[in-house]
């Protein structure tokens, strides 16, 4: 099933990192895959925690019931998903500290039967590009240019 993890170096600390990674209200700026909301955005993670985001793929709109699995701030952050036609996916946000400020990585995973064969590779190239545009944004906002 597909799998895809890319990293970015940003010139300030995990905490300031971790602190936009966090901020749903502010997605919109940076995530090239996030379309809304459904319901109430959280003003805080935590183990528990559930929301439903809008997103576009393969420019097709899905909306995915996000569930808060594992938190350890400002390091990790990891959420299971399911989506339209039984896929399930489990989104991880990882922070570290590097000699220029952070490197932040984010890793998706998506499983389901609709994801066998060809779609599955589609669906891999497609959100690691929109992967890669997010980081870039997301290094931005934080002043740097992204890698």
């Amino acid at each position: 099933m597909p799998k895809v993890s890319v990293s970015t170096e940003v010139p300030v600390s995990p905490e300031q990192a971790w602190q936009l990674a966090l901020d749903l209200p502010r997605y919109s700026e940076w995530n090239s895959m996030h379309e809304g909301f459904s319901g109430d955005v959280p003003a805080q993670l935590q183990p528990g925690t559930a929301y439903k985001q809008q997103v576009k793929l393969m420019g097709m709109p899905a909306e995915i019931g996000w569930t808060v699995t594992a938190i350890q701030a400002p390091a990790l952050l990891e959420q299971k998903g399911d989506g339209p036609m039984g896929v399930k996916a489990i989104n991880r946000w990882l922070v570290e500290p590097s000699a220029g400020g952070s490197k932040v990585t984010m890793e998706m995973e998506f499983k389901g039967m609709a994801l066998a064969g060809p779609m599955g590779g589609m669906v891999e190239k497609q959100a690691e590009a929109a992967m890669e545009s997010s980081l870039e944004k997301f290094a931005g906002l934080l002043g740097a240019g992204g890698s």
